[in-house]
């Protein structure tokens, strides 16, 4: 009798024998069943939509900005109400000096003032700028003693109650972004001026502060550390000059108190709504392609500009361009959204940098977000967030295969 396979074909191992003649039904069936999955696992990707997001880093967190304006040239006398003083709508906030002729005679006055002698000048009266709306006044910086322009702002009132930011987001769904949607905030942080952050447990909710050590303790820290010799591998000998950022993770245990204490700072763990109230599409494009016509007339304009200019060179030698041509031109260009004019050349184009400049509200902002905000702005520190914003959703196979 032939048979089918020569004998040298199959295994003329007996322990392989056994294994196959027990175990070859299982091993098919896992066959299959791997067969199986994997194609499941295609269904799956090509079926299973993921959000596409486009995001910003380190958007900060601003109150929303009514801005005094002076409504004709003015010289500010002085403040009537500190910094970061909650205002009424009508309350005098700043006594000016009103007008060109005024101010000049108030200045004439004061510099007869300043040296004693005896005069008939009157001060002229000054006047109250009140503020036109309920908030939080600022004066601009180094307002008091200046003339400010017409149009030139006196002071803001902010509305801390009403949280704001602009944030310039990018990411793969940038194109179908648009204004009315909702995006996510995350990851809230508040930067600290005197670069030290307290991270502390007390069994319950973390504590996070960048206020509840001084600058004086960093300074005292720094004094026993200052001079100490450091061994960084792979480097010179170097010594330790200065502390610029302190990191304090530490057991609190609290107890009740009184009184106004240092606000803590926001868990990055946070999330918050906000709505997108408007929207911009930026871009920035590259191309090197033009039709002949326009390369030409671009050619022209760069050989017109560049021939006949006298240059010297690194011998010191004055030369003249005589002629320029064989020209390779790159361009990049800003670009919004639009179809252009009709009847000129399409120029074909990358896009190196997209963008969707947005401007979110964010909403029923919670009271410890707007104290943040508010004790943040006043010692000229920043909140931030991450901002997120789902444009679509897409297949999670398309998104895999594009990162590869």
């Amino acid at each position: 009798m032939k048979t089918k396979y020569p004998p040298e074909w199959r295994t003329q191992s007996a322990w392989k024998k056994k294994f196959y003649a027990r175990y070859m039904k299982w091993l098919e069936r896992l066959g299959y069943l791997v067969v199986a999955a994997v194609i499941g696992a295609f269904i799956f990707a090509f079926n299973y939509r993921v959000d596409d997001v486009i995001s910003a880093d380190k958007v900060q967190i601003m109150a929303t900005v009514y801005p005094l304006q002076a409504s004709r040239q003015v010289y500010v006398v002085q403040a009537l109400v500190e910094d970061f003083s909650e205002v009424n709508e009508g309350q005098e906030v700043l006594e000016v000096i009103d007008g060109e002729v005024a101010i000049d005679e108030y200045l004439a006055w004061m510099a007869i003032e300043k040296t004693g002698q005896a005069h008939s000048f009157d001060r002229p009266v000054p006047i109250k700028v009140v503020a036109d709306k309920s908030g939080v006044f600022v004066a601009a910086a180094d307002i008091v003693g200046r003339t400010v322009e017409s149009g030139e702002e006196l002071g803001q009132i902010r509305d801390y109650e009403e949280l704001v930011l602009t944030a310039k987001l990018g990411g793969q769904g940038v194109a179908n972004a648009q204004a009315g949607g909702v995006a996510t905030l995350k990851s809230i942080s508040v930067s600290s001026e005197n670069g030290i952050l307290v991270r502390g447990e007390t069994g319950g909710d973390a504590i996070v502060s960048g206020r509840l050590i001084p600058a004086e303790t960093k300074d005292e820290i720094a004094s026993v550390l200052i001079g100490s010799p450091l061994n960084v591998r792979d480097d010179v000998s170097l010594e330790l000059t200065g502390i610029s950022k302190l990191e304090v993770d530490a057991q609190l245990e609290l107890q009740s108190g009184s009184g106004d204490g240092i606000q803590i700072d926001p868990l990055a763990s946070t999330k918050l709504k906000a709505d997108v109230l408007s929207g911009e599409h930026t871009a920035t494009v590259q191309f090197a392609k033009l039709s002949p016509s326009v390369q030409e007339q671009v050619n022209r304009l760069i050989a017109d500009s560049l021939e006949g200019k006298l240059i010297t060179g690194l011998d010191g030698q004055s030369r003249l361009i005589a002629r320029a041509d064989n020209f390779n031109t790159v361009f990049q260009v800003s670009a919004t959204p639009g179809a252009g004019e009709t009847g000129k050349f399409s120029i074909p184009g990358t896009a190196i940098n997209r963008n969707f400049e947005a401007k979110l509200r964010i909403q029923s902002p919670p009271a410890y977000l707007v104290n943040a905000v508010r004790h943040a702005d006043a010692e000229g520190q920043m909140v931030t967030v991450k901002v997120e914003l789902k444009t679509g959703d897409r297949p999670i196979a398309t998104l895999l295969l594009k990162r590869s």
